[in-house]
């Protein structure tokens, strides 16, 4: 297979067909197609022949929209099948208005727009003035983590929670009410919360079975089985892969039937579409989804223990014998999943081959093809047999005038020459398909073509061409930022800037490469709140501007080395790199760390009830040697060899440039540790105690970088003394010392202790007067998602918990009334997940949502007394000096529990995990 032979096949040169063109929203179609997302449609249309008219009637336009649906103009469809719902409304027939309103949802959900279907399906059944989208999402972050069982599962989890499903529930068995189940379970599952979709499609299923046909019964079994699988590859992500591994083995003995039995329910579902499907293109979309499925778990398992093997080593397992049990378990669980998924993938490919060489030339018959090619590629099959299927599926779409669809199959035939090696011929592809479908008109699918034409230009060492390559994708996918929030595009970035570092790279592509940074933590943000979230009111600035005795170090982790850009005010931007730094050496020590860091050593805690006592002293004398050698012995080597990695390099330039504030933007795994903690093992000294003030930042850009406004600082200082069992969170009794050395300091200040501290009370007090600064002392957790990230009030009624999404705006209408924004708020005694890279992110998107210029919050829970002792101290620094920045307040507290010989809290469990994020002035 070559590019004359698909000539050959087209019959004219590809580069000629340029003139026709397909609309934007079409493209939107094609791409969910070809990711296996849209589901069956169920087009109801009225029964009765229409009269001719010389207006349309609502009938004649129905199915009218059902022609642009079916030829892929949704765009249009969804036009006329509005126009016919007001046709509908105008002759009173309510039945019809409901049918084009479900039609429209369909055709909304079919080009992703997920919240524009909600409300179509809210009209179909007259809901607007009972529920709305916005609510419906709402109640489903309050669920989904009850479901998830991160928190307890409450009576809220009952679905009358849901007035949209309880309301679509009790309307008459039939297709519209199967219709609107499944649309509505599709819209929550996209907006991620897939455990509370499936309540919806399990209703929806409830429905088709009451029915003597139902057409919809593939559909909604399709529609659970995504969600299902939504599910099982949340759950598997939820922590390194690695760990995943460690994990099956320690608790099914390296058992592939007990990994695999997380996966069944999706498949299961995929396996009853297929049976049930009457439409032969249904069974195929279903044999297509359970292909692509196991592929997904081979690749995953196979990845993960070979990462568990090449860091084997890194590993702390002292006994020779564990270590052993270890490697034999891998290697089992790698015999027995393969034992077990590759007589499924070979079946089902078997049983896909014939059905796929007898599809029409239509839109879902080529997509099948080009779906089908990419399982075929995934199995390492990259010969002519894949080839051909490709090039059938580029002479249809030539047949039919789909431009799209061309361009997607010969953007895949590139791929596969380029796994090949042939990367002259996959040059040649990739750019014909870029060619069908240009940047400008199609750009939901051209960054991938941009992105693959990069990868093959740097293979063949075309490094500036390549660069060109990646930067037009990466244009693209900045301005597709909103609609492109669930898809995975970090690994372009990571090979852009890859590539952008290497070679000696000028001012400007050291600059490109912090900007590219810049963009994926903002990518980052926008999966964590899954909106776009980094518009803001203020002009920001650039942090390089804000502060004349500011550093800003970017620490970048790559696959094989770690790469540091640094820009000092006046000073060009400098670079350095740490070679044959392999990511998973750097994740190893990070974690390594973080354990030890935040595993409580127990000092203070060991004389809490002997203080004043002569045995204290005793105590206390052996606790201090006991901390020494802990810190000796666990802590300060691997602070010592980040330290090294980050620091060490630049330390005279930060020196000669008289430094003063050290500003991180930090990337993965690197965000789980404080930068306090790095260790000079030269000057035995934490990085902390070497005359640096420490802040980080979740971009490069700060929002009106000004000092905090000391006349007056008034405090709102809310917290919970209690325990709460339910989310194993113990009591924290200190609190109440902590909100009282605040109100002793701002005597202005209003407190909001336990049962006084609720959601509406908090609201009610940042509505009624200007709060600086909001103090917040009660357990929390954030996490990688927005669902996993809650804090606690104190309120006995209801659940105490307020998720992120409603503390984000319970902090904004404050806003609305306030003269003065939050200028910093304080969580002192939150915790971010353990091995949660994005959780820190996260943290700061809250913030710069509220629109708070800083925040100040703990990496895991630290003792009470000793963050009552801190944060009291802390304030006292802003109130005695008004020159003081937040900064250089936060950091003589911490250096005040260090340096204090008499302290029991100088070991970094104590002062370590607060960190500063946003504005440091």
């Amino acid at each position: 297979m070559n590019l004359k032979l698909i000539t050959k096949l087209l019959g004219n040169k590809i580069s000629w067909l340029t003139t026709f063109k397909w609309s934007k929203t079409t493209v939107g179609f094609i791409v969910l197609v070809s990711l296996g997302m849209t589901t069956a449609l169920s087009l109801p249309v009225r029964s009765q022949t229409p009269p001719e008219a010389e207006s349309p009637t609502p009938v004649q336009l129905t199915l009218k929209g059902q022609k642009y649906y079916e030829s892929g103009k949704l765009d249009q469809a969804i036009q006329v099948w509005q126009q016919a719902t007001v046709a509908y409304i105008a002759a009173g027939d309510v039945q019809g208005a409901r049918e084009t309103n479900l039609n429209t949802a369909t055709a909304q959900q079919a080009l992703g727009l997920y919240p524009q279907s909600c409300q179509s399906l809210l009209t179909a059944f007259n809901l607007n003035d009972q529920t709305s989208c916005s609510e419906i999402l709402e109640k489903a972050q309050i669920v989904e983590p009850q479901l998830q069982g991160i928190v307890p599962l409450t009576e809220e989890a009952d679905e009358k929670l849901f007035p949209a499903v309880s309301a679509i529930k009790q309307h008459p068995d039939s297709n519209d009410k199967v219709t609107g189940l499944l649309r509505l379970g599709d819209y929550i599952r996209a907006s991620g919360y897939p455990r509370v979709a499936v309540k919806a499609l399990e209703l929806s299923l409830e429905s088709t079975e009451k029915l003597e046909e139902s057409t919809q019964k593939t559909a909604v079994l399709l529609s659970l089985g995504n969600a299902e699988r939504a599910i099982a590859i949340e759950n598997q992500n939820k922590f390194p892969p690695q760990t995943v591994v460690l994990d099956a083995i320690a608790n099914y003995g390296g058992s592939a039937e007990s990994v695999l039995s997380s996966y069944e329910l999706a498949l299961s579902y995929y396996q009853q579409a297929s049976q049930l499907a009457v439409d032969q293109l249904d069974g195929l979309k279903a044999q297509l989804n359970t292909l692509s499925y196991l592929l997904d778990i081979q690749e995953f398992w196979q990845s993960a223990i070979l990462e568990l093997n090449q860091n084997i080593s890194l590993l702390e397992i002292t006994d020779p014998e564990f270590l052993e049990q270890i490697k034999g378990g891998a290697v089992r669980l790698e015999q027995e999943l393969n034992q077990q998924l590759q007589p499924q993938i070979a079946a089902t490919t078997k049983i896909l081959e014939p059905k796929i060489a007898k599809l029409p030339a239509t839109r879902a018959g080529i997509y099948g093809r080009i779906n089908f090619a990419k399982s075929l590629i995934r199995q390492g099959n990259i010969e002519s047999d894949t080839a051909q299927i490709l090039a059938t599926a580029i002479k249809h779409s030539h047949k039919i005038n789909n431009l799209v669809a061309e361009a997607e199959a010969m953007g895949y035939l590139g791929s596969l020459y380029e796994q090949k090696g042939q990367y002259s011929s996959a040059r040649q592809l990739t750019q014909q398909a870029l060619q069908l479908a240009p940047t400008a008109e199609y750009p939901e699918i051209a960054y991938r073509w941009n992105a693959q034409l990069g990868k093959i230009l740097a293979a063949e060492n075309k490094r500036d061409n390549a660069l060109n390559a990646y930067e037009a994708a990466f244009n693209t996918i900045k301005a597709l930022r909103s609609d492109l929030a669930t898809t995975p595009v970090e690994p372009i970035f990571r090979e852009y800037i890859s590539l952008l570092l290497q070679d000696k790279p000028s001012p400007a592509q050291l600059i490109q490469a912090r900007d590219v940074l810049e963009s994926l933590q903002l990518v980052k943000l926008d999966n964590f709140f899954r909106d776009p979230c980094s518009q803001v009111s203020e002009k920001p600035v650039i942090i390089d501007d804000v502060d004349a005795q500011a550093a800003v170090i970017y620490p970048i982790l790559l696959k094989d080395r770690l790469e540091v850009i640094l820009t000092i005010p006046g000073k060009p931007v400098r670079h350095y790199t740490t070679a044959n730094l392999t990511q998973a050496k750097v994740n190893n020590v990070i974690k390594q760390l973080r354990r030890r860091s935040l595993t409580n050593p127990g000092f203070a805690e060991a004389i809490r009830g002997m203080r004043g006592t002569p045995e204290a002293k005793v105590e206390i004398a052996r606790i201090k040697k006991t901390q020494q050698e802990s810190l000796r012995t666990d802590i300060l080597p691997l602070a010592t060899e980040i330290y090294n990695w980050l620091i060490e390099p630049v330390e005279k330039d930060l020196q000669a440039s008289e430094v003063k504030t050290l500003v991180f933007v930090l990337d993965g795994s690197l965000r789980n540790i404080p930068m306090s903690l790095l260790y000079d093992a030269k000057e035995q000294k934490y990085l902390i105690e070497k005359g640096y003030n420490i802040a980080l930042s979740s971009g490069l850009q700060l929002t009106s970088p000004q000092p905090l406004n000391r006349k007056p600082i008034k405090v709102l200082a809310a917290g919970v003394t209690k325990d709460f069992p339910a989310y194993r969170f113990p009591p924290i009794p200190k609190v109440e010392d902590e909100l009282n050395t605040i109100k002793s300091i701002f005597q202005d200040s209003e407190i909001l202790l336990n049962q006084e501290f609720t959601e509406t009370k908090l609201q009610e007090k940042l509505q009624q007067s200007d709060f600086p600064v909001v103090h917040l002392a009660t357990h929390g957790q954030f996490g990688s998602t927005s669902d996993q990230t809650f804090i606690l009030s104190g309120a006995e009624q209801g659940s105490p918990l307020i998720n992120v999404n409603r503390f984000d705006r319970l902090l904004r209408a404050g806003n609305l009334k306030r003269s003065q924004p939050i200028e910093l708020l304080v969580l002192s005694a939150c915790n971010t997940a353990e091995g949660d890279n994005q959780a820190i992110l996260g943290l700061a998107g809250v913030a710069v949502r509220a629109g708070a210029r800083s925040t100040i919050a703990t990496l895991w829970g630290a003792n009470d007394e000793a963050t009552a002792h801190l944060m009291g101290k802390f304030y006292k620094n802003l109130a005695s000096n008004t020159q003081i920045s937040k900064a250089k307040a936060l950091r003589e507290a911490q250096l005040d529990l260090i340096l204090d010989p008499d302290s029991l809290y100088r070991h970094p469990y104590y002062w370590a995990p607060f960190v500063l994020i946003g504005n440091w002035l």
